[in-house]
């Protein structure tokens, strides 16, 4: 297995993908740690972080694997076949990861020590973005350009409610700190705030100049959410008042977007970079990019070192690459 997958170390990485500055960027990165998984020419989906085994989850979906890298070494530790998987989520105490697969219809159910497929739950239609409520212990999935978000329990391994929602899901994220979750709705730009003690959609909250939002992510301190609109502009939305509080210019047509809490950072991936938005003060700035790859449009912020992680094929190999962040 070791033979199979290629380290690559930072100086190998800087005829890749470097750090490129807008004229009046503060932003500034050095390449991390990274890896090559040989004769892979299948495009990812959604990344997550696994800060407690500190390990990047990547939605591996046209070659149909949950793949699992090291984020110290970037050791590949499994790719495991699950189908096409395009979302992962894993409970508060990292025992379990939940993939969404979305053709298979289903989300399959990983050992989190093991990487063993251990259950399969049948999902209603197809699948996209999911996430766990520790609060509840269920599991929140949404309908693939449908116009639901299925409620499931992964212990009783069944779809237990069901939330309509008012148009087409793309992203979805949990606050913590107020007991809500927030989903991107981009066939109404705008943003549907559910209560998972009830299960009902309980406001709705507009993202204009953010438009048919795709990327989002929680600022739990400062009650805000991040929506990343597919006409390339970030907004910032009170999650007390509702109210879109700024907006920021950044790389168009954007799948995933990552918060850096300690750095006040949004990292917006889009097709050839990613965009570096100041959230200090309240205001959205944009403050430069990072140079990636065409098909590099999903991201990951690791907590623990602020490294930002993206992946991507080049049509022959794929690759887990990241950065780090200079104070």
């Amino acid at each position: 297995m070791k033979s199979f997958y290629r380290l690559l170390v930072p100086s190998v990485l800087l005829c890749l993908a470097v750090p490129v500055a807008t004229a009046d960027s503060t932003f500034t990165a050095t390449p991390g740690v990274s890896a090559e998984i040989p004769n892979s020419k299948g495009k990812f989906d959604f990344l997550r972080i696994d800060p407690k085994r500190q390990r990047l989850l990547a939605a591996h979906e046209n070659d149909g694997t949950s793949d699992v890298i090291d984020l110290h070494t970037g050791k590949v530790l499994k790719r495991v076949k699950v189908g096409g998987a395009v979302d992962t989520a894993l409970d508060s105490d990292s025992k379990f990861y939940y993939v969404s697969v979305q053709e298979a219809e289903r989300v399959a159910v990983l050992d989190a020590e093991t990487l063993a497929e251990v259950k399969s739950i049948k999902m209603p239609g197809p699948t996209d973005a999911i996430i766990y409520d520790p609060a509840n212990r269920m599991l929140y999935v949404t309908f693939d350009n449908g116009d639901a978000v299925w409620v499931v329990d992964p212990a009783a391994g069944k779809v237990v409610a069901t939330i309509k929602i008012p148009g087409a899901p793309e992203f979805i994220v949990y606050d913590a700190k107020k007991n809500r979750i927030y989903l991107n709705i981009k066939t109404t730009n705008s943003v549907v705030v559910i209560d998972p003690v009830a299960n009902t959609i309980i406001a709705q909250w507009p993202t204009a100049p953010a438009l048919a939002p795709h990327g989002l992510a929680v600022d739990e301190a400062n009650h805000r959410v991040y929506s990343s609109g597919n006409n390339g502009k970030l907004v910032s939305i009170d999650t007390t008042t509702g109210a879109v509080t700024g907006s920021a210019d950044i790389v168009q047509k954007v799948d995933q977007i990552a918060f850096d809490a300690a750095g006040s950072l949004v990292y917006c991936a889009g097709t050839e970079k990613i965009s570096v938005v100041s959230t200090a003060g309240g205001k959205l700035t944009t403050v430069g990019d990072i140079t990636s790859a065409a098909t590099a449009k999903n991201v990951a912020v690791d907590p623990t070192n602020r490294a930002v992680w993206t992946t991507y094929t080049d049509g022959k190999s794929s690759f887990a690459k990241s950065w780090l962040p200079k104070p």
